[in-house]
Order: structure tokens, then C-alpha cells, then sequence
């Protein structure tokens, strides 16, 4: 793990929570399986919480409790008619949240970077890439052509 590599996102534009590298644990051991490699690096680098940019939106990097209740359609997700398309491919995890029902995924067969989908469309080919992208324009993935 590089240190500091996502230390470019830290700064007043956004909102960060600390997560400790046991709850990180817990959540892992949930869902039966590790977090990608870079969103395990991110985690420990710099946490979860809020990317600041168009106020109708939530941009928000999902909690690891968080991804495992969606993963596992646990508590509030049991139901969630918003995640039914989303896990027909079982290789993609939920991470962020742009909108209430609306979420970005990472593949999961990705070893050491983690692709970054809208929908079915690639949007990143890492999450430092993604994140870097999101810091400039938090909606670019909006416009991005086919």
C-alpha cells in the first residue's frame, strides 16, 4: 500500500469520517469475503463520509456496515426494489451513493485497482482515478458517452 495516496481528496470540499481497521474486519467477516484492495486502502487511509459538490446529491462513500446490509440485502436494503438489477451480476459491490436509489459499483474480479461502474457503463479504471475525476466534477459520469 502506497501511503498517502489518496491524501489529495483530503481537504475542506469534503467530509470524512476515521474508520477503524476492526470494523473494516467485522464487516468483512459478514460478508464472508475482503474488500477490494484499494477500497480497503482508502478505508484505512482515509475513511467514509461525504464528497461535496451539486447539493441535490448525496455523493457519499459508503460505511463498510453499510456495503454489507446492501450486499446481503440486510435491515432497510432486506427490500430494496433499487438493488434488484445491481445484483444480477454477483461480480459487483456497492461502494458510493450518488442519490437516494442510486449507487456506483466496483468490479469484483479486479486484483489490485477496482473498476468504477454508473449503471452498466465503466466510468473509472480505479478508484483513485474515480475519486480524482469526482473531486474536479462530482457528476461526470453523468454525461460520459457510451
Amino acid at each position: 500500500m502506497r501511503l498517502n495516496k489518496f491524501n489529495f481528496i483530503k481537504n475542506s470540499h469534503h467530509e470524512f469520517y476515521e474508520l477503524k481497521e476492526n470494523d473494516l474486519i467485522k464487516a468483512e467477516d459478514r460478508l464472508g469475503f475482503r474488500f477490494p484492495k484499494e477500497l480497503r486502502e482508502f478505508y484505512l487511509e482515509i475513511g467514509y463520509g461525504f464528497i461535496r459538490g451539486n447539493k441535490s446529491a448525496i455523493n457519499r462513500f459508503l460505511d463498510p456496515a453499510t456495503i454489507t446490509d446492501i450486499t446481503l440485502r440486510e435491515d432497510i436494503y432486506e427490500f430494496d426494489p433499487d438493488l434488484d438489477d445491481i445484483y444480477e451480476d454477483e461480480d459487483r459491490l456497492v461502494f458510493y451513493e450518488v442519490n437516494e436509489g442510486v449507487y456506483l459499483t466496483l468490479d469484483l474480479n479486479d486484483t489490485d485497482k477496482s473498476s468504477v461502474f454508473f449503471f452498466d457503463k465503466k466510468i473509472a479504471d480505479s478508484i483513485e482515478g474515480f475519486i480524482k475525476k469526482v473531486d474536479q466534477n462530482d457528476r461526470y459520469f453523468e454525461d460520459m458517452e457510451d
